[in-house]
């Protein structure tokens, strides 16, 4: 027998113990494969649930779970059950003590089966993290809607759509006047815009007046083919919204707001710049465009001339017009009347349709221009539109204030003082301490009617109203047509006569401004009249004895502007009387039964040039009287203690009430007693100055005067003061005065002095017949002697009048050149020598003047030449 070299005996030992330690390996890691398995397959199950759950969520919400996703599924379900056999096989193994199998090939099998099976469940968990789990397949991507015509909004149409492709805008805001085109705007675009759009979803819902919460979304559902549930809560409904909306580019379109939506509890997503998520809607007011995050405001206008003509002309089939010159003509005028509305435009065009002769158009024009309500279609598909704007103001104090805008001509421009002065006669505007804070609420409640686009703003002073809505408030103030007389409002129209006394009856206000009436009835019987407005009716001299005993409830009287001589001594029974504007008249004595107004409040007797008498006691018994101007006018008072003719200061300083005066004075000594009143002069906000010919040199503050004592006063007008030869601002006082205006007239030789240490608040400035100005203003002290070539002294200026000037060159004073930061308007009139405006207004608007005065300035330099773009014929 051979023997065996110790070198085989190692190989085979070797070889033993390799294939011994593998098995003992295999052996000791075998219940470790079938543990991690079941670990494995417990995560597969749980992000399977989810995936489950998000899908049935889905579904509910009626998407379509994506293909990747159900086979997906379909895998877990597979490998869970390929798991669970594996699991009870191993279970079935007999196994020694520890745990491990006895028929180790049959084992060896099962393991590489579960080793198979725990790569491919680990496979499925990483590709598990799905970016969509559902498609909306089943959403109608844009809905046409049907419009009306939309000639003559090319423009804003163009905007629109540009605006709508900026990704860096999410939220547009359309706002404008009813019946001006908004809805026919914004279906348009909800019908042209999907084409140009990556938007998955474009949804057009129109809201009704007073929606509700409920409303939007189940709009939002339907559209969205969402299942709606009545018992589930408008939180749950805005999570899903907010859930499905977030997953598609969507574009918005909410017509007719009229309060903000809140997107939280709706459930809209605001989408983030840049998105091609978008938010438009139209709204009658700004408000709601700025409550509602708005990134892009348009306003949407009327129709121009041409466009307002074309949109009539394609609105109804009217052959006559082109057949006959004469109706072509009419029917200009016509669409003149609707003042570029859109609405109005197509119902006068259905309306004249059938109208073949010159003579229906004729009457046509007439019922346009008086009663448009009478025309068919108007009163449904125009003014109703518009009173909604109206009727939902949030208080009667605007509805008021928007009414009394009706009350001016059609179209003209309607002055914020003039509607102040009103609030104060109607008590809307009650106990001010001052005319600015008058001014301010006044603005205020306008700035919420130009909002609300009731009123059209055209200046910070002046604002006017389409046309189509003073008709509207008309209709609605004379009771939607029935009593035509409750407002009785001819403006402007050359009338002659006086409506007749039996009109008078059923009469609540009466305009009869800027006309030629001559004659008034002689008692009418007016039970319910409040307002009545005589304006500028230059005719009217008398008015008679018996006019005013029975007008129990009025409250506002205008008869400035007229050329009566007197008040009839009925005036005293007006004792609801709250408002009496005198103005400009060439009464000579007041009445002394006008003490009996004792609920007046305001008495204008501005410009009353005539007035030498004022009875005594009278102005002591309007014990309610809180406005009184006299500015330009009487200035007899009482001097010293004298009680010869005169009223007395004594008797303004007992009216309790009285918080804003604004007086004339003649003499020196009235202007010191003026002065010395510190109830008096505590409340003048308006000083008149004339006469005075022993004064030589006027100081603004003059510690002299009124500087320590008026401290409210807001306008100093110096005139007729032949000795005065300088008016001097600064006069190096500590003294700060609110002084905006300053007017200078009939100064023969006065000259207006600067001095650099006077704060300068003036916003107007108006020089006028001071024949010894030769330059603006004349510097003195150290701006005359600085080294600046551009000097500011009047930082707040806003208006420069300057008439009647012979010698005046120059607006500038030598080599100083004045700057005018908040210059906005210069009228100049009447003065030859001024051939250069020489001045620096970065901001000015206009410079009316004549036009013959505007050819021959100078535009010889760079600064000069930056003017010639902003005349304005005077």
């Amino acid at each position: 027998m051979g023997s065996v070299s110790p070198s085989s005996v190692m190989d085979i030992f070797n070889l033993l113990k390799a294939c011994c330690s593998q098995s003992c390996n295999y052996i000791m890691t075998y219940g470790g494969t079938f543990s991690s398995l079941a670990s494995e397959v417990g995560q597969l199950k749980d992000k399977s649930s989810d995936v489950k759950r998000d899908v049935e969520a889905a579904t509910r919400d009626g998407q379509t779970p994506r293909s990747e996703v159900l086979g997906w599924l379909s895998s877990v379900q597979d490998m869970e059950g390929e798991a669970e056999s594996i699991e009870r096989k191993y279970n079935q193994k007999i196994k020694c003590l520890c745990s491990f199998p006895l028929n180790v090939c049959s084992a060896y099998r099962l393991r590489n089966r579960a080793e198979a099976a725990l790569a491919t469940i680990r496979e499925l968990k990483q590709s598990a993290e799905f970016t969509k789990l559902a498609d909306n397949l089943n959403l109608t991507r844009s809905i046409k809607m049907p419009t009306t015509k939309t000639i003559g909004m090319e423009k804003v149409f163009e905007e629109l759509l540009c605006h709508a492709k900026d990704d860096s805008l999410s939220v547009i805001g359309i706002h404008g006047m009813g019946g001006v085109g908004k809805t026919a705007l914004l279906r348009r675009f909800n019908n042209d815009f999907p084409s140009e759009t990556e938007a998955d979803v474009v949804i057009f819902l129109e809201l009704s007046i007073d929606y509700k919460l409920e409303e939007v979304q189940k709009s939002l559902f339907e559209r969205l083919s969402l299942t709606w549930q009545d018992e589930v809560t408008h939180r749950d409904r805005a999570t899903k919204l907010f859930r499905v909306l977030s997953t598609l580019k969507f574009i918005l379109l909410f017509d007719n707001l009229w309060e903000p939506l809140n997107y939280q509890v709706v459930g809209i997503p605001l989408p983030a710049p840049p998105s091609k998520c978008k938010i438009i809607f139209t709204t009658r007011t700004e408000d709601t465009c700025s409550h509602m995050g708005t990134e892009k405001m348009i306003k949407m206008e009327c129709l121009e001339e041409e466009a307002a003509w074309n949109l009539f002309r394609n609105s109804a089939r009217m052959d006559v017009i082109d057949a006959d010159k004469n109706v072509r003509i009419e029917a200009r005028d016509l669409v003149k009347e609707c003042g570029g509305l859109p609405a109005a435009l197509i119902v006068l065009a259905q309306a004249m349709a059938p109208k073949k002769t010159w003579d229906e158009w004729i009457h046509a024009l007439t019922i346009m221009k008086d009663t448009p309500h009478q025309l068919p279609g108007m009163t449904n598909n125009v003014f109703s539109i518009l009173k909604l704007s109206y009727d939902r103001l949030s208080s009667d104090d605007l509805r008021v204030c928007a009414s009394y805008g009706a009350l001016f001509k059609k179209g003209s421009r309607i002055g914020k003082y003039n509607i102040r002065n009103l609030l104060i006669g109607e008590g809307i505007i009650d106990n001010v301490q001052n005319p600015i804070d008058a001014d301010n609420k006044t603005q205020f409640l306008l700035g919420i009617l130009h909002a609300a686009s009731l009123t059209v703003r055209v200046h910070d002073d002046y604002f006017t109203m389409h046309p189509m809505t003073r008709a509207m408030i008309l209709w609605v103030q004379r009771e939607c047509g029935k009593k035509e007389n409750k407002w009785l409002v001819r403006d402007r129209d050359r009338v002659e006569e006086a409506p007749a006394a039996e009109k008078w009856r059923d009469a609540e206000r009466i305009a009869l401004v800027w006309n030629q009436i001559r004659d008034l009835p002689e008692a009418p019987q007016c039970p319910n009249m409040i307002f009545l407005n005589l304006h500028v009716n230059k005719f009217l001299r008398k008015i008679p004895n018996g006019f005013f005993l029975h007008m129990p409830h009025l409250k506002i009287l205008d008869l400035q502007e007229t050329s009566i001589e007197e008040l009839p001594v009925s005036i005293g029974n007006l004792m609801q009387l709250h408002f009496l504007e005198l103005s400009r008249t060439r009464i000579t004595s007041l009445p002394k039964e006008m003490a009996a107004l004792v609920n007046l409040k305001y008495l204008s007797l501005e410009s009353m040039k005539y007035l030498r008498t004022i009875p005594d006691r009278l102005i002591s018994g309007l014990r309610e009287l809180q406005w009184l101007d006299m500015v330009d006018s009487y200035s007899g008072w009482r001097e010293g203690q004298t009680w010869e003719g005169g009223v007395s200061f004594e008797e303004l300083e007992s009216l309790k009430r009285l918080k804003v005066i604004g007086i004339t004075v003649s003499t020196l000594a009235a202007l010191q007693n003026l002065c010395d009143s510190p109830r008096l002069a505590a409340v003048t906000h308006w000083l008149h100055i004339e006469g005075c010919q022993d004064l030589t040199v006027f100081n603004i503050p003059s510690t002299d005067f009124h500087a320590e004592t008026m401290l409210r006063l807001i306008r100093i007008q110096l005139h007729a003061m032949s000795e005065l030869e300088e008016v001097v601002i600064g006069n190096r006082q500590s003294i700060l005065l609110p002084l905006v205006e300053l007017r200078l007239s009939s100064l023969p030789k006065a000259k207006l002095v600067w001095r650099p240490t006077f704060p300068n608040t003036l916003v107007a400035l108006k020089i006028e017949r001071c024949g010894a100005i030769d330059r603006l203003i004349k510097l003195e002290g150290e701006a005359n002697g600085s080294g600046e070539t551009v000097i500011t002294i009047f930082p707040y200026l806003r208006t420069m009048v300057l008439r009647r000037l012979p010698e005046l060159k120059s607006l500038s004073d030598g080599e100083r050149i004045l700057n005018f930061p908040w210059l906005k308007t210069i009228k100049v009139e009447d003065c030859p020598k001024l051939t250069k405006l020489t001045l620096v207004a970065d901001g000015l608007k206009e410079i009316e003047c004549e036009r013959s005065w505007w050819e021959q300035l100078n535009w010889g330099d760079e600064q000069t030449k930056s003017f010639q773009h902003l005349y304005n014929s005077m």
